[in-house]
Parts: C-alpha cells; sequence; structure tokens
C-alpha cells in the first residue's frame, strides 16, 4: 500500500521540487501509511528486513537510482542526506504505545500483565 502512495505522487519524482520538500512529503505521507499500526505488530527479522528494504526502495525511487548503478545503501542515504529511521520511528512508537497502554486500567494491560489469565484461573477453580 505504502509503494502504492508513493507512486500516487508523481511529484516526488519531478526535478522541479526541492529534496528536503521531498523528504518532508515522504515521511509525511508514505511513511504513514507504511506504518499504520505498526505500534502493535510483532516483528521478525524477515519484516524488519522488508521494512528496510522499503526505505531504501523509496529513497531510490526518489532520486531516481536504478538498481543497475551499483549504488550502496550507504551511497544512497548520503545522496539524500538521510539515515535510516524507519525502525527507529517504529520503535519509538511501540514504547509510546505501551507505556499509553500500562497506564490505563483496560482488559489489554491486564493481558499483557497476566493478570487476565489468573482472574480466568481463579473463576475456573472457584465460581461464584
Amino acid at each position: 500500500m505504502a509503494k502504492n502512495a508513493f507512486n500516487q505522487r508523481k511529484e516526488l519524482l519531478s526535478k522541479n521540487l526541492n529534496k528536503d520538500i521531498k523528504k518532508r512529503i515522504i515521511k509525511a505521507t508514505i511513511w504513514s501509511v507504511a506504518l499504520y499500526a505498526a505500534e502493535t505488530w510483532t516483528y521478525k527479522k524477515e519484516d524488519i528486513w522488508r521494512l528496510d528494504s522499503f526505505e531504501m526502495w523509496v529513497w531510490r525511487k526518489m532520486e531516481k537510482i536504478n538498481w543497475r548503478d551499483m549504488k550502496t545503501n550507504e551511497e544512497v542515504l548520503q545522496m539524500v542526506q538521510e539515515e535510516r529511521s524507519l525502525m527507529d520511528v517504529i520503535w519509538r512508537r511501540k514504547k509510546t504505545w505501551i507505556g499509553h497502554i500500562l497506564r490505563g486500567e483496560s482488559l489489554l494491560r491486564k493481558v499483557i500483565e497476566g493478570r487476565m489469565i489468573d482472574s480466568l484461573l481463579h473463576y475456573a477453580c472457584c465460581p461464584e
């Protein structure tokens, strides 16, 4: 979905637009599509690899760098004057989300803390 969102934004590929503005558009629109509800996802190595690959794909497309140009990821990041940040954003969101959940008194908090299981076991053993 995020690749579709990128491809629909034709101005990201134009030479008339400043590189800093392109990066701001990407971070505001494309990242929001790519990271929708990312704080609740469970990550495997493959998922992290895919997100890193997507991030590099976006920067390469923005700079119109073909994979046959033999540019390393580090060279591309230097060209766009960026660092890898997509996973950092996700980890920051996960920390914020878990903090939000643990501050409240909700069913989700009980499940995360393991108190829901205790409540269910107590009810199964000793119904009132």
